[in-house]
């Protein structure tokens, strides 16, 4: 019989395995795997439980009432639970399996109006003239209108290398979750402002590292810029306009912004806002920007010959 221990490891194992097999984990998803692992691990042991064989669903569901975790928390925790514990319940049968996977209803995305849109990332001033502050404020300027413009996750940006910039045609690749890569479109702000803190902001950081990065967006050390980094920037610009949130709002205003489109003409139809976004899945789409059947019924009337 395994210890608790012992298939902690061996679980933290077979991640790093698959991740070599092509199945891509953000760092942040693998240590929450982990820890919610780990976590029930250490309240099974402390009821007397020696280990991973002796687990059963009921006292799953006990350690998730005893631990007082979330409906969220606890949707999240079965993935890491099964594939924990499946190895050591032959044939394949993971205790977890048992439990009905909590289905809470997403809570509502705040919403920013394209004008409130604007007015943030336009808030964000591209200084000029050399210096820290200078290139600080040219790389905030082109990470602002990159999460708005091209409607990326905080971690693509983060991973946003340099040789994935394409200029000529205006777009980006970027690899998102699950290792799915994507072609984004840029917006000419967003070449402008790039082109600027590439020029005349990025190489004053970077030389402050003898490290050379390869990724666009760095921190005042010249190191890659990490989540919170990214956050803090936003946060603080939305924070200035009068808002509360961070790079997600600004990935919700691309997609609702695509769909609206400029006023003067129909926006970007749906599956061109799911490629642009990277969702594996239309309905995650449809549902991340609110549209509604009720609006597609109007779009239907329309556009439709017949309708």
């Amino acid at each position: 019989m395994s210890s608790f221990e012992e298939s902690l490891d061996d679980y933290a194992a077979r991640l790093d395995r698959q991740a070599g097999r092509g199945r891509r984990l953000a760092t942040r998803t693998r240590s929450a795997y982990l820890k919610d692992a780990r976590v029930v691990a250490e309240w099974l042991a402390d009821r007397g439980l020696s280990g991973p064989e002796e687990v059963t669903a009921t006292a799953l569901g006990a350690a998730f009432r005893d631990l007082g975790w979330s409906e969220s928390t606890r949707a999240r925790a079965l993935t890491p639970l099964r594939e924990w514990l499946e190895p050591h319940h032959p044939p394949h049968r993971s205790p977890a399996d048992l439990i009905d996977r909590p289905r809470a209803a997403p809570p509502p995305v705040p919403r920013l109006s394209q004008d409130q849109a604007a007015e943030v990332v336009e808030s964000v001033p591209a200084a000029r003239g050399g210096g820290e502050r200078a290139a600080l404020a040219l790389r905030n300027r082109a990470l602002m209108e990159v999460l708005y413009g091209s409607g990326l996750r905080r971690q693509e940006a983060c991973e946003l290398r340099l040789d994935a910039l394409d200029f000529e045609h205006e777009t980006l690749r970027v690899v998102g979750k699950g290792g799915r890569g994507r072609t984004v479109p840029l917006t000419e702000p967003a070449v402008a402002a790039l082109s600027a803190w590439l020029s005349d902001g990025r190489p004053a950081l970077a030389a402050r590292s003898e490290r050379q990065e390869s990724t666009v967006f760095l921190t005042r050390s010249g190191r890659v810029m990490d989540g919170s980094a990214v956050y803090r920037v936003v946060a603080r610009a939305l924070r200035g306009a009068g808002r509360a949130g961070g790079p997600h709002l600004l990935r919700h205003a691309a997609g609702t912004h695509l769909l609206e489109g400029d006023g003067e003409g129909s926006g970007a139809h749906l599956r061109v806002v799911q490629e642009v976004l990277g969702h594996s899945s239309l309905a995650t789409t449809q549902r991340y920007t609110g549209v509604t059947t009720r609006a597609m019924q109007a779009e239907l009337r329309r556009a439709h010959p017949r309708g």
